[in-house]
């Protein structure tokens, strides 16, 4: 997706037994807000972006296998991420994989209409990864990203959640891109997509299950031989 800070220092523990790796990428301070405040972020300037790699980390009451049914149920994505405009599949190239058209709204510029291939895949630890790259877009040059969605338990917590670690690097097309406002609002984007994702895990755990339980079935029946 294209979308698809700083971080205080805290005295709180780690977070044990932890069975993700992605949570290997945080250091102990950056863990423990994760396990008080439910997100982390690192923001990375590469030389020769214009944007910087934004990855964040985000905590969410449910089962790994719940949070990747929720976010590869793709043309639902607009019904909780308020800056798309459009998510539409427009190729199946395999079970596991999909080609996603997007608009997504841009302040100042046009909206940008833009294409992504998502390949899906799990491991035997009942982890989960989604990996995509640009196919198209309208001015975008580059868009490169992934996100794992790993079991986790917070620290103080009776049972295991998710960790999504959401990454994402944006080569924008337009001139107006280097504009300090429109280079945070697009790191910023990449956190509220998280938290959007999060939030819906767990709304439709709460209150959806039906839903959820239609999703889990879709993407078992994607990861089947």
């Amino acid at each position: 997706m294209w979308l698809v800070s700083g971080v205080l220092a805290s005295s709180f523990r780690l977070a044990t037994p932890c069975m993700a790796q992605a949570v290997n990428d945080l250091s102990a301070d950056q863990r423990a807000i994760l396990d008080s405040a439910r997100q982390v972020s690192i923001v990375t300037d590469l030389p020769g972006e214009k944007w910087p790699r934004t990855c964040v980390y985000q905590y969410i009451e449910s089962t790994p296998e719940e949070a990747v049914a929720v976010f590869t149920d793709y043309e639902r994505q607009t019904s909780y991420i308020k800056s798309l405009r459009k998510s539409k599949i427009s190729r199946v190239v395999d079970k596991r994989t999909m080609e996603v058209d997007y608009r997504l709204d841009v302040p100042i510029v046009a909206d940008e209409d833009y294409t992504v291939r998502d390949r899906l895949s799990s491991e035997d630890s009942g982890s989960y990864r989604l990996d995509w790259t640009m196919v198209r877009a309208s001015s975008t040059k580059a868009i490169e990203g992934n996100a794992r969605f790993e079991r986790y338990r917070r620290h103080g917590a009776a049972d295991d959640g998710t960790l999504l670690a959401y990454c994402n690097l944006v080569t924008p097309g337009s001139r107006l891109a280097g504009l300090g406002f429109i280079r945070s609002r697009a790191a910023n984007e990449v956190r509220e997509t998280a938290k959007a994702i999060g939030a819906e895990v767990e709304r439709e755990r709460m209150s959806d299950r039906s839903r959820l339980d239609a999703q889990l079935q879709a993407l078992r029946a994607a990861l089947s031989p």
